[in-house]
């Protein structure tokens, strides 16, 4: 694993301050200055319940939107909003960090610039897809309103060291070093020989032998002093250049490695923020665009059939901006008393 550098650590282990601005308030305004590209749409529902709803502003591929419908938009840690959390603070140069919860318990400068801001986000939204399947595992960059513009083979970690899910970029640098333990798996008859040898009094090298995602792995220890073109998104994880004979399967220790022609130019594409995805597997219609379903909103009607002069009956209709099947209707009384 990674071992964070110092710009990580601060990251990681921000502390926690008290905040008047609520999650909603912080996302909001992340909408409205367009760090957060998001139609927002408020509906009244069949009950009468007001609900609140977002969808892309720009025609987004099916992959995004199935992984976006697995973070709720009112999660303080739906990784969507915190990458243009970070990106504002970026543009306003502030410290790269979440709050105590997420989007909640800013720290008081983020605080009072989210709240005079009017600077809009000045890069267009841009997202990073990490596919392992199928084979070569694939990077791809796709930018609001170019669509894919970059794709290039990449290298994941053995034994599932860089895990699935989507996190933020929340450090770049353009030369770093990097310092860790690389798993390599070995056999538990090599363990077992081992440990046996160490009971009977056999004086030989200590080796260093670990549990890895259930498999028995030796930790070697690298120190890289010359890791280029670094863009960092979960615990010491990043994409970055690193010199292989190969890519387009699993080699590195967690991180997501490139060619170096590759790693130049999609640093040159990426800024904080930007979400990174890691998918085991993404299917080929789903890196199409997909039409985005129509917003429902609904509004009372009078049902003159069914009304009188003594009582009103009214039904809830659906209005849809396109096409689509509509929900079931409901309808309501009311009597004059």
């Amino acid at each position: 694993m990674l071992l964070p550098s110092p710009i990580v650590a601060n990251v990681l282990h921000a502390p926690a301050a008290a905040s008047s601005l609520t999650g909603a308030e912080t996302r909001q305004i992340l909408v409205r200055l367009g760090y957060l590209p998001l139609l927002s749409t408020r509906y009244l529902g069949p009950r009468g319940n007001l609900h609140h709803q977002y969808a892309w502003d720009f025609p987004a591929p099916a992959i995004l939107t199935k992984l976006v419908a697995e973070d709720p938009w009112t999660d303080p840690f739906n990784p969507w909003v915190l990458g243009a959390l970070y990106q504002f603070e970026a543009v306003h140069n502030l410290p790269i960090c979440p709050g105590s919860d997420g989007i909640r318990g800013l720290a008081k400068a983020t605080q009072r610039a989210l709240l005079v801001a009017n600077k809009a986000d000045p890069h267009p939204w841009t997202w990073v897809l990490v596919s392992k399947f199928p084979r070569p595992e694939m990077v791809r960059v796709f930018v609001a309103g170019r669509g894919w513009v970059f794709r290039t083979p990449c290298n994941t970690g053995v034994l599932h060291a860089t895990p699935n899910g989507t996190w933020p970029v929340y450090a770049r640098a353009k030369h770093t070093q990097m310092i860790g333990e690389f798993p390599i798996p070995v056999s538990a008859h090599a363990v077992h020989l081992y440990q046996a040898a160490v009971a009977a009094g056999y004086s030989i090298p200590k080796i260093d032998y670990g549990r890895y995602h259930h498999q028995w792995v030796q930790y070697q220890h690298y120190d890289d002093p010359d890791i280029r073109w670094v863009n960092y998104f979960f615990r010491g994880r990043a994409i970055h250049f690193y010199p292989r004979a190969s890519y387009g399967f699993p080699q590195s220790a967690g991180c997501v490695e490139l060619p170096k022609t590759a790693a130049r130019a999609i640093f040159s594409l990426l800024h904080y923020g930007v979400p990174v995805s890691i998918v085991h597997r993404v299917a080929r219609p789903e890196l199409r665009f997909s039409r985005p379903l129509p917003a429902i909103r609904y509004q009372y009607q009078e049902v003159q059939k069914l009304s009188s002069s003594q009582s009103v009956r009214l039904q809830l209709e659906p209005v849809s901006s396109g096409t689509g099947t509509a929900p079931k209707t409901t309808s309501a009384k009311i009597s004059s008393g």
